[in-house]
């Protein structure tokens, strides 16, 4: 037997939790944190919002690949199987993901429409720090960026936190656990980042919590990544 995989094994559930949440969000979240408190100068031309060129793009693609290699193996090791994370893709689960999709742009714009409405003046200028894509970024490595992105991010913040939490702290808990992750790696996105967020969510949480099936919130996921990172994007007012 493998000694390290032995030691692994018998580690406790809130250790494996906070080296996976650790691992897969802890530098986004202290960069989103660190960003607050700076102008991002070297976005100064569009009034201070991280602009997604080929180079952040990426960086992006990189890093979550890398991260990925180890919290795969870490996670086999501890005996998680993609069986656990409801990740099997179907017709059915596909056309959830359409419904999500929706559901996702209907409450964005419900909550943004609620945030102009009593904080008009912090709202004012919060589509200026929300991040926009560099028009002549590649079409190819928004597909390929998007979609190892959503896989990603649903697959650790909503399938691997729900899934951990429910059995021991509670579906809900286990829901704004994930939605606070969630939030906290998103923050620099600014005021409208967080409107956006917090439903999302709330929503991406419950609906894996009540089917278990992380398929229809990657495919979701992946297609916002893309409709936001494109012109289509822009036809859509999605930044």
């Amino acid at each position: 037997m493998n000694p390290l995989h032995d030691l692994i094994r018998r580690l406790p559930a809130g250790v494996e939790f906070l080296v996976v949440v650790s691992w897969a969000f802890g530098l986004p979240i202290f960069a989103s944190i660190m960003s607050l408190g700076s102008d991002l100068g070297a976005h100064a031309a569009t009034g201070g919002a991280l602009v997604f060129d080929n180079a952040a793009l990426l960086s992006i693609l990189v890093f979550e690949l890398i991260q990925s290699v180890f919290l795969v193996w870490f996670l086999r090791v501890r005996g998680w199987t993609l069986e656990k994370f409801g990740l099997a893709i179907s017709w059915r689960g596909t056309g959830v993901g359409w419904l999500l999709l929706i559901g996702t742009y209907l409450l964005a714009m419900g909550a943004q429409f609620l945030a102009e409405a009593t904080l008009p003046s912090t709202m004012a200028g919060a589509a200026q720090r929300y991040p926009a894509p560099d028009p002549a970024v590649s079409m190819q490595l928004v597909f390929l960026t998007s979609t190892v992105n959503g896989i990603f991010e649903e697959v650790f913040v909503a399938g691997y936190i729900v899934t951990a939490l429910t059995a021991t702290r509670g579906m809900w808990t286990a829901i704004n656990v994930s939605t606070v992750v969630r939030l906290l790696y998103h923050l620099y996105q600014g005021p409208l980042g967080v409107v956006i967020i917090v439903p999302m969510g709330l929503l991406y949480g419950y609906v894996y919590a009540r089917t278990r099936q992380i398929w229809p919130l990657i495919f979701a996921h992946v297609l916002i990544d893309i409709i936001g990172l494109s012109a289509i994007g822009g036809w859509l007012g999605a930044g």
